[in-house]
């Protein structure tokens, strides 16, 4: 029961959808961020970031899956991590530049630029060892909502609050699923939270 209950955390909490998560955030708190933004145009923001964060580079692993790239898209060692997170991070910096080209507030902009920065230094740790993008990824969006709150100057500790406890709920079951060590998982919830909160706020 604990491991379906593990499986369907890290499913749900996936660290792909991640930005959409956060784009519904966005649009679901009182700030001049997204006040402006007409609906038809929240639609059409949250279509390409829900694409190009997540269904395209997914459509890829599939493909590598299906290819014998990679064996299974839980990708449970660090070298068949590679390439994915190379699209992955190369789908989020594409996200990035498009939302930039809208230009709507820049808030969006940055937490997808910091998604792929993320990512790629997630590449590169795991050169040396298999962290937790599951981590980085919930430690991203804590760190994003106190870079939000921090640059808008907006009240989010209740919000913040939730991602903390969901980071414990990810944690737990990437622990329990025994897809990562302890070590693994702190490592990669510290980077996503600082790395996000840095380029928020810078």
């Amino acid at each position: 029961m604990e491991q379906k209950f593990a499986g369907l955390i890290s499913y749900i909490i996936h660290p792909m959808l991640i930005p959409t998560y956060l784009t519904l955030i966005l649009f679901n708190i009182n700030t001049y961020a997204t006040l402006l933004i007409p609906a038809e145009a929240r639609l059409m923001i949250f279509v390409l970031i829900f694409l190009t964060t997540f269904a395209f580079p997914s459509i890829f692993i599939l493909f590598m899956k299906r290819r014998g790239m990679i064996k299974s898209i839980q990708m449970e060692t660090k070298e068949e991590r590679t390439l994915p997170f190379a699209i992955a991070g190369v789908f989020n910096f594409t996200a990035s530049f498009m939302i930039r080209q809208i230009q709507i507030a820049e808030i969006f902009y940055l937490f997808l630029l910091g998604s792929a920065i993320l990512i790629f230094i997630c590449l590169i740790i795991n050169f040396y060892f298999k962290i937790s993008i599951h981590m980085a990824g919930i430690g991203g969006l804590t760190g994003a909502l106190l870079g939000i709150s921090f640059r808008l100057n907006i009240d989010v500790i209740q919000l913040v609050t939730i991602a903390v406890l969901l980071s414990g709920l990810v944690g737990f079951a990437r622990l329990k699923l025994n897809a990562h060590k302890a070590f693994q998982i702190y490592t990669g919830y510290l980077c996503g939270l600082i790395v996000m909160l840095v380029i928020i706020q810078v």
